[in-house]
């Protein structure tokens, strides 16, 4: 079912969160006459919004993190806040949706050397370079997202199966490329995916987000054991 303040999360939007997450400073939004447009308003507003919502949530966890706190945190109007988002639900999955393109990307987007070892190697460490450079959402959405609800979930769900079918469309040209491979199917990738999804749940608890890259080896020895035959 459609919700009623469902929106893009799109560049210039993502641009702005990342700005905002890269200080600590929130220089207030002009109240009089101004250069900027009301698109630029708008989504300058949504990302202070999705930014002091992960603050708020990853400091509070989801249950305690109320709508009003967001709405402080952010430097907000209450009536902004409810246009924008209409409750402390929509504010979080938008911040929890942040990363999709992020992860999806970072497999889509991945070079096709000759080696395809090397390949899973620099995809793997690019993969958690990539979410060690947010810790802010990363945190959010492998730690806080379990306690948001059945829609959360069924997005987590979406974009693990997303990430399998990618994984899984490079391994065909891979294993022209040296037979030897394996030709995993897409449930024994939601599997693995499922289990990288763990093993940095646990990592992050134990050691922040900072050293997900640490993860690397074991992750590429998972997928090792999995799709390549002894070299």
């Amino acid at each position: 079912m459609a919700h009623e303040h469902e929106y893009e999360i799109d560049g210039p939007l993502i641009e702005e969160v990342f700005r905002l997450t890269a200080t600590d400073e929130r220089t207030p939004l002009p109240r009089h006459r101004h250069n900027l447009t009301r698109s630029q308003v708008e989504t300058t507003q949504r990302a202070r919004i999705i930014v002091a919502t992960a603050e708020v949530v990853n400091e509070l966890g989801y249950a305690a993190a109320s709508s009003k706190a967001i709405i402080e945190r952010a430097g907000v109007s209450s009536k902004t806040f409810y246009a924008l988002f209409g409750d402390k639900e929509s504010a979080f999955f938008a911040a929890f949706s942040l990363l999709d393109g992020v992860i999806v990307d970072v497999v889509r987007g991945a070079p096709h050397p000759e080696d395809p070892r090397r390949q899973a190697r620099e995809g793997i460490e690019g993969f958690l370079e990539q979410l060690a450079a947010v810790p802010l959402f990363t945190r959010l959405r492998i730690v806080e997202a379990p306690a948001a609800g059945h829609r959360a979930l069924e997005r987590q769900r979406a974009i693990t199966r997303e990430f399998a079918r990618a994984i899984h469309r490079l391994m065909g040209p891979a294993q022209e490329r040296d037979p030897r491979i394996r030709m995993l199917s897409e449930e024994i990738l939601v599997m693995f995916c499922g289990g990288v999804a763990e093993l940095m749940l646990e990592h992050i608890l134990e050691h922040g987000t900072a050293s997900l890259p640490d993860l690397s080896p074991t992750v590429y020895e998972m997928l090792e054991l999995l799709a390549f035959a002894p070299e």
